[in-house]
């Protein structure tokens, strides 16, 4: 497993900027909407640390958990990652559920302060590489560094440590103890109370947003998963329909045509399968027969029935272009033609029957 320092410049590359700008938009906003206390619980839910040391022939491990501290003293002699790994799995845990720190000596780090602007806390890996460059005189390929918060820092200042030690030396340490670069994931010091405190802290991609946040960010990725899929699914199911829907039409056609060559009359069956007109079939032949001059203000369709009122430049010729229709009939003024001096044409009212509409079926089936 390749690990890198917390400030080296690499870090903003391991992962796709625009995938780590689009997750962080997506957690401001889910955080505007979670409750203050889920989001206290989220935040203080971290992955235990353990810490180990030398002290005399032995290797203390240390592990702090929300419920208390469990510690175990190693032989030193015997001493590796795997022993670790064993002594964790006695306490419920795996390795990749805590995070594995040594305690080293104070004397082999280099030690700065440092004042950074809270403003620029975000581009803080790239200050410290730069720091790093331009007043020290190691390279980035020689040393691990990372620098801590001292205090809550002044007004819009926040002062900080900035944490140095040569790859040689702590490798060495971890020698020491019988780990390597990839068994650990962080760097502590002693503090004065005896406790230990991580000062370089090595992240990969899946560190850089805490356990509650990855956790989310794939939960997204699932739902827009799922979402997608069944737009897919309903998609498909509902051109499955239409596709089963057109082959039922075909073969009743199929099968109309050919009770027609055996002597059935095939327009009585178009008749049939023609009996309720739409609105858009009625509207679309009223376009077509109408004059250009002739304009609808009103129309009704109830029952196979149509009343129209509108203007027009030639009324009374209407009648006789609507019954001319092959698909209207009895068509008839409802109310006299009257001129209108506002529009200069002939305000009319005329209502008709759509052939094969319910009531000409009516009055169809009354007549046989």
């Amino acid at each position: 497993m390749a690990y890198v320092s917390a400030s080296r410049s690499g870090v903003s590359q391991l992962v796709n900027a625009n995938w780590q700008r689009f997750a962080r938009w997506w957690l401001l906003g889910l955080k505007e909407v979670i409750p203050a206390a889920w989001l206290d619980w989220a935040d203080g839910e971290a992955k235990p640390k353990v810490m180990l040391w030398h002290d005399a022939d032995a290797v203390v491990c240390r592990l702090k958990l929300a419920t208390g501290l469990e510690e175990v003293r190693l032989a030193a002699a015997r001493f590796d990652a795997a022993m670790l790994a064993t002594w964790l799995g006695e306490n419920g845990l795996s390795r990749d559920e805590v995070r594995v720190g040594p305690v080293i000596s104070r004397e082999l780090f280099f030690l700065r302060e440092l004042s950074v602007p809270k403003a620029a806390l975000e581009a803080l890996p790239r200050i410290l590489d730069q720091e790093v460059l331009r007043r020290t005189p190691f390279t980035l390929s020689d040393i691990w560094h990372d620098a801590s918060a001292v205090g809550d820092g002044t007004n819009d200042i926040m002062a900080m440590c900035h944490w140095i030690i040569r790859r040689d030396r702590a490798e060495t340490a971890l020698a020491q103890l019988g780990l390597k670069n990839g068994d650990i994931d962080f760097l502590a010091v002693a503090v004065a109370n005896g406790d230990a405190v991580p000062v370089i802290t090595f992240r990969t991609a899946d560190d850089e947003d805490p356990p509650w946040a990855a956790r989310a960010i794939r939960l997204l990725a699932v739902a827009a998963l799922v979402a997608s899929l069944t737009g897919v699914a309903v998609f498909e199911w509902r051109q499955a329909s239409v596709a089963a829907e057109l082959e039922a039409s075909l073969a009743e056609a199929r099968q109309g045509a050919h009770n027609g060559r055996d002597g059935i009359d095939p327009l009585g069956r178009l008749v049939a399968m023609k009996a309720d007109v739409s609105v858009l079939e009625v509207w679309d032949e009223l376009s077509r027969i109408l004059p250009d001059h002739t304009f609808l203000t009103e129309w009704h369709m109830a029952d196979g029935k149509v009343t129209l009122s509108g203007f027009s430049s030639d009324a009374a010729r209407l009648v006789r272009i609507i019954d001319q229709s092959p698909l209207f009939a009895g068509a008839a003024l409802t109310a006299p033609i009257t001129p209108d001096v506002a529009e200069h044409k002939d305000r009319f009212s005329i209502s008709f029957k759509v052939r094969g509409g319910r009531a000409a079926t009516s009055t169809r089936s009354a007549s046989q």
